[in-house]
């Protein structure tokens, strides 16, 4: 749900110069702009973009994320859910369609996605409405450099907000190893995973217990916990991939990631796979399917 708030409409304006570390390496981006929400100043001094998998008209088009944000983000952690922090959050893309010169066939740099949350404790964010306009002056494929703003007070429901901002930032990668490249296989974090799904696939209890924490094997030895267990074991077991093979991956010695194919219901997915060292086992802390 929005969060509707009866504000004075004025706009106060900040205008704020920032140098800051980019998400990886020694590059900085730097950011000069301003943002208001409901009359309110909303400071936004880290920016990043990313290039997309896929465009968003057509797959071919190439296609980045813009993000405008109150606090620092890990590089991997780039486009995940926004949770406690206020942002705006853009789509650009290069493409002809919805042309703003209809005698060219020329790709234009557009903007196709506005998302934007005015505060960290904001019960949602607010998307559409109209899209800003950009100019871009440089397009990777390192760096990316640009104006984006509104010219005029945007008003959606009972809200009201305002931002422009020269922005210049490296790209970032969203999927830039943690570390050490894993050999092939995955080395002992991909062997871990791998007898993690077929434990689970079978669906044997000692099995699985052979491969968690030892605090958490023995809860399973209690009858009305496994019992529990048992009842949720048939929802892992759709969710635990067969078929698996393990195309890529990296480490820091204490977190691994795992690019691994494989079949769920049939059909053929691809995934991102979190392990971390806990004792002397490797443990599956997360996935990522599509």
């Amino acid at each position: 749900m929005l969060s509707h708030r009866s504000a004075a409409l004025a706009l106060v304006v900040i205008l704020v110069l920032i140098s800051i570390p980019a998400a990886a390496g020694d590059t900085e981006a730097t950011l000069e702009g301003l943002f208001t929400a409901n009359g309110e100043t909303v400071e936004l001094p880290y920016v990043y973009i990313w290039l997309e998998e896929k465009g968003f008209y057509d797959e071919a088009d190439p296609t980045w994320t813009l993000l405008f944000v109150e606090h620092p983000v890990e590089e991997r952690d780039l486009g995940d859910p926004l949770w406690d922090t206020a942002y705006i959050e853009l789509g650009v893309t290069q493409t002809a369609e919805f042309s703003d010169n209809p005698q060219s066939d020329e790709p234009e740099i557009q903007i196709y996605s506005q998302s934007i949350r005015f505060s960290a404790d904001q019960g949602g964010n607010i998307s559409g409405g109209s899209y800003p306009t950009i100019e871009i002056s440089e397009a990777g494929p390192e760096r990316f450099t640009g104006r984006v703003y509104h010219e005029v007070t945007q008003e959606m429901f009972d809200d009201s907000f305002h931002y422009e901002f020269d922005f210049s930032a490296p790209l970032s990668d969203p999927n830039a190893p943690i570390g050490d490249p894993l050999p092939a296989g995955g080395g002992e974090p991909g062997a871990a995973y791998l007898a993690w799904c077929n434990a689970v696939l079978s669906g044997d209890i000692d099995k699985i217990k052979g491969l968690v924490p030892d605090e958490q094997a023995a809860m399973l030895d209690d009858p009305e916990i496994q019992a529990a267990f048992k009842e949720d074991l048939e929802f892992m077991q759709a969710m635990t991939p067969a078929d698996v093979v393990i195309v890529g991956g990296s480490t820091d010695g204490e977190i691994a990631i795992l690019d691994v194919t494989g079949t769920m219901e049939g059909e053929a997915v691809k995934g991102e796979v979190t392990l971390t060292k806990m004792g002397d086992k490797w443990i599956n802390t997360g996935e990522a399917w599509e």
